[in-house]
Order: structure tokens, then sequence, then C-alpha cells
């Protein structure tokens, strides 16, 4: 059963924008689509395992929960998590291409790719062995003893795992349910009532990740960042406002709403706030009425009164 389904990194969205809008002779451009890249496989991969545990069939009730993050010793940020009466599994899933080695001392992810490119990356391991023992003080700590096992999950064949490490249990997809249902279940390690009110604390303590707004993650000066509007249809930035709809000086095209998606933009790259001052610079219109009518129409938070007002999202 599913406790908390898949759901796609909320932040892709924000980020291919800000690459958008970066210039194309910014020095960090190239590693924000890596990491645009990198996120997008990730959740591929996880798509992919949520969607494998979906079909698993077993004598008991389970729950399954992609992308939970809760507060233990410290911020832990699961990509899935299998929750039962009998044990608990976490699983790291890595959707990485090319050759694969875990090292130990220090421990490292070593990648090499067909044309010999080596990239080293943290590996997942210590991560994964802290993410078991904070789990597993937080349920000792309820008067709850639940074995807790952990795996790294590279669900498809572009990976070939060369494995120095025998610390850690590695699957690819299809080994998945086998190994599952080979944990062994004698005995309940809490009740039913336990394990219902497990799935609720974890969803009513998860916390979506807030990288908001994106240049102060990614350490990207607001200078670097083009102002104005993006035409939908040619991609290009620089659409002028006529009294009633927006039209790309590019391609022609119309639109009567394209400064939602800017004013979006604004506040998830550059504030989390913003006013009526800095909504019309950013759009490059002049009339401050106009602005202010855009902004009313975008069930944003007011916070102030009158010239002070600043506007933000919801979700904050």
């Amino acid at each position: 059963m599913i406790g908390k389904a898949f759901s796609e990194t909320h932040y892709l969205d924000a980020l291919d924008r800000m690459i958008r809008r970066l210039s194309t002779l910014n020095p960090k451009r190239e590693a924000l689509i890596d990491e645009y890249n990198r996120i997008q496989a990730g959740d591929f991969g996880e798509k992919v395992v949520i969607e494998v545990l979906e079909q698993l069939q077993l004598p008991y009730h389970f729950y399954v929960f992609h992308n939970l993050s809760l507060l233990l010793e410290t911020r832990v940020q699961f990509d899935v998590l299998f929750l039962t009466a009998y044990y608990i599994i976490i699983l790291e899933v890595k959707n990485i291409k090319g050759t694969v080695v875990l090292r130990q001392n220090p421990s490292q992810l070593v990648r090499t790719l067909p044309n010999g490119e080596v990239n080293v990356f943290n590996s997942p391991e210590p991560q994964l062995e802290e993410y078991m023992y904070q789990l597993k003080n937080f349920f000792l700590n309820k008067g709850l003893n639940i074995p807790i096992y952990g795996a790294i999950v590279f669900p498809f064949t572009s990976s070939f795992i060369e494995q120095n490490s025998n610390k850690t249990t590695i699957l690819r997809k299809n080994e998945l349910k086998s190994f599952i249902r080979n944990i062994p279940v004698n005995t309940e390690s809490i009740t039913d009532n336990d394990l219902e009110s497990c799935k609720n604390y974890f969803l009513s303590h998860h916390k979506d990740f807030d990288p908001y707004p994106l240049i102060d993650r990614y350490n990207i000066l607001r200078k670097d960042i083009l102002n104005g509007v993006f035409c939908e249809k040619c991609g290009k930035v620089g659409m002028r406002r006529i009294p009633r709809y927006w039209v790309c000086p590019s391609c022609n095209h119309k639109s009567t709403d394209a400064h939602k998606k800017a004013i979006y933009d604004y506040l998830r790259i550059i504030n989390n706030s913003i006013t009526n001052t800095e909504c019309r610079e950013f759009l490059g219109i002049r009339n401050p009425n106009q602005s202010y009518r855009m902004i009313q129409n975008m069930n944003l938070i007011r916070v102030g009164k009158n010239r002070c007002a600043k506007y933000m999202l919801h979700d904050r």
C-alpha cells in the first residue's frame, strides 16, 4: 500500500527556468545543467522502484513512502521507505550510468563512463548507515524495537556494478521483490495499531525540502539572472506588454497571462517575496497599477500595506 506516493522533485521546473535565465557564458551554467540532469535521472529511477513495490504482494500489511523527509537527530530524506510491522527497509536509489565502484577509506562512489571519463561522488553507504542508525534510535526512544534493513538499488542495467564493498546490500530492480520476501517475519515487532500510528506520524511530520530562493542555494548573483517575460512558444525572453496581452517581438506569439510564470520565477529563483516595484522592474513594465492588478490576480499572500506590501507564495 502506498503511504506517500511518488512525486517528482518539486523544484526541478524552477531550476530549469533559472538555467534559462542565465547567460550561456555564465561559468556555473554547465554545473547547473548537470545538477538538473542528475535530479531528473534520480526521479526516474525512484519512480521505477516505486512501481515495482506497488506490484508487490505480501501476506501482511506494508506501506511505501517516496521522498520522505523527517526530523530525527537531523533532517533526513529517504528515497524510499518500506514500513511493515515486522521490519523497515530504507532504499537508496542510484540511477547512474557507467561502471560503478564503491570504495572505502575514504568512502567513494567512482563512476567510469564508456568514453573513459571518471567521476567521483560521495558514497551512498555512509548516508544509508546513518539513516538506519537514526531511524533505529527513533523507534527505540518510543519503546519499539524493530529491525531496520538497508539497501542501495541500481534500477537500470546501464549501471555496471563493480562492488569493492561488502558492507551494504546492493540490488537490481528485478531483485527487489525476492529480497523483501526473504526477510524473516517470525514475530511482529510492532502491532497493527503501531503500524498505523507510524504511518500517520511519518505523513504528519514530513516536511518538503525548501531550496528557495534558488540563487541562494546555488550561490548565483542576482545580476546574473535575466529580467523579463519568457515566450512559451519560441523560448526567448523579452515579451512586451500592450494594453491587454503580451506579445513576443521574436515570433509574434501573444499571451494574456505570460507574466504569471515570470512572477513565479522571481519568487522561486530570486527572492521569497516581491513588491509592486520589484514586479514592475522584473516584468519590464512602467504602469504600477498594471503590475498591481497582475499580482492581485495570482492568489499570493500579502504582507504589509500600501507601498510597503510584499507578496509571497502560499507554500512558504
